[in-house]
């Protein structure tokens, strides 16, 4: 049998794998709270200490907590996207011994973005839709676009219009 840390690279000795050494892997409950003007996320972290734990991003916006605590010899890895329109500068986080709370604020958005976002989120919700529907799908997918984009139009016109007068 492998042993849990090997001394160097022995050939043909593998470590054992993670479970056999007494180690756990957790994977914490992530909360995730859409504000107005920012996301709050939080991960529920108990028997860490402040200094057990790390938190990246990566340029691209995906967020990393990774951490291991010594008592138990308890891991974690928490890996998840940020929507785009998260300020990845911004980031605040707070632990309070037993919760890790992130907060990232929004990038602030136009009316116009907003919209668009909005279209896209629904046009992606309708391809999910249509592809659930298989061939009846394609024309519910056409007429969803369509009241999707007269929607957008729409809404467009009456912000445009509530700013400009």
């Amino acid at each position: 049998m492998g042993s849990c840390k090997p001394k160097g690279p022995a050939k043909g000795i593998a470590a054992a794998p993670p479970e056999a050494c007494g180690v756990a892997d957790i994977d914490p409950k992530l909360e995730w709270h859409d504000g107005a003007n920012s996301y709050i996320i939080r991960l529920n972290l108990p028997g860490f200490k402040k200094e057990d734990f790390k938190v990246q991003v990566d340029s691209g916006g995906r967020l990393t907590v990774r951490g291991e605590r010594p008592a138990g010899y308890v891991r974690l890895h928490k890996a998840f996207q940020l929507p785009q329109t998260a300020n990845h500068e911004g980031i605040a986080g707070r632990f309070d011994g037993t919760v890790l709370s992130l907060t990232v604020p929004k990038q602030p958005v136009s009316g116009t973005d907003m919209v668009m976002a909005r279209l896209i989120e629904a046009e992606e919700e309708c391809a999910a839709r249509a592809e659930a529907l298989g061939g009846r799908g394609q024309m519910f997918a056409a007429a969803a676009a369509v009241a999707g984009f007269a929607l957008g139009a729409f809404l467009a016109h009456r912000l445009f219009s509530a700013t400009n007068s």
